[in-house]
C-alpha cells in the first residue's frame, strides 16, 4: 500500500472511532492538537496492528512518527519496505 492509502484508512478510523462528530481530522492534521490523548493513540496503534499486521515498537513512538495520520503512514511504509 502507498502512504496516501494508509493515511486515508487511518483518518477514516480516527474520525469514525475517536473524533467527535463535526470535528474530523485530515491526513496532515496534528493528532495531539486535534485532541488525541494516550488512550486514543493506543486505539490507533491497535487498529494499525489489526489492519496492517504491524506493531510500532516503543522506541519508535516519537512525535515525528505519530504526529499525523500521514506521518504514521509514512513510518509504516518505511518499516515495511525491504531494505
Amino acid at each position: 500500500m502507498e502512504p496516501d492509502e494508509i493515511a486515508d484508512a487511518l483518518t477514516t478510523f480516527i474520525n469514525a472511532s475517536i473524533m467527535a462528530r463535526g470535528h474530523p481530522v485530515q491526513p496532515h492534521d496534528d493528532l495531539e492538537a486535534a485532541g488525541l490523548d494516550s488512550m486514543a493513540l493506543l486505539k490507533v496503534l491497535l487498529f494499525i496492528e489489526g489492519e496492517f499486521g504491524f506493531w510500532i515498537p516503543d522506541e519508535d513512538l516519537v512525535r515525528d512518527n505519530i504526529r499525523s495520520p500521514l506521518a504514521l503512514a509514512n513510518y509504516i511504509c518505511r518499516r515495511q519496505s525491504p531494505s
